[in-house]
């Protein structure tokens, strides 16, 4: 079935909007997105260029945007968050999760979210919907590597249930389970983002 080739495209896009009155459109990430995904790369602080990368300077070649824009919907899947409030689609995050080879249940994701739009929810909306999509896939674990003083990601992270292992080097290798509807949610204050994205979530895809 389709959606199960294609678990992204079965539900997205969708629009959101946000406090301020921030209109954010979540979609596929596809082969032209190529030139709003290196815009985005250089307007990331050094900080946030490491805690996503490890390095504080990234630069990607031609042939790497392809494999990280040309995505096959099933294995590697990728949903860019987009300010359409002026009108034209301006890149403001990105979440993406590769399935394991090894482990087909396993994928390893992560979520990047442009400083200026920081805390403002839209890192949790990235996770929710990718959540939605890799359930759909068959993906039951994310896997992600955050560096260990990220304490926020960490926290947020465990509030959620993930389970952590210290890889050496400053880095943490940590199991989410995949969780695609707000009743799987931990209730509690720690989880009241993400109670409030994925219910936005569900509630946007149910409309469109």
């Amino acid at each position: 079935m389709l959606a199960m080739q294609q678990p992204a495209r079965s539900t997205f896009p969708i629009e959101l909007q946000l406090a301020g009155g921030l209109r954010l459109r979540l979609r596929p990430v596809h082969p032209g997105d190529k030139d709003l995904l290196r815009k985005g790369l250089a307007l990331f602080s050094r900080r946030s260029t490491y805690q996503r990368f490890f390095t504080s300077v990234v630069t990607f070649s031609e042939a790497h945007l392809d494999y990280l824009t040309d995505v096959d919907g099933t294995d590697h899947v990728a949903l860019g968050a987009l300010d359409v409030t002026a009108g034209p689609e301006d890149g403001v995050g990105i979440a993406r999760y590769i399935r394991l080879e090894d482990a087909p249940t396993v994928a390893e994701a992560a979520v990047s979210v442009l400083d200026a739009y920081q805390s403002r929810g839209i890192g949790s909306l990235l996770l929710a919907a990718l959540a939605r999509c890799a359930a759909v896939g068959g993906v039951e674990t994310f896997r992600a590597y955050v560096l260990e003083d990220n304490h926020r990601v960490l926290q947020y992270l465990a509030a959620l249930g993930a389970e952590r292992r210290d890889r050496g080097g400053g880095v943490v290798e940590v199991d989410l389970p995949v969780m695609s509807s707000l009743a799987q949610i931990p209730g509690g204050p720690a989880t009241q983002t993400a109670r409030w994205a994925w219910r936005r979530v569900e509630q946007a895809a149910r409309a469109s």
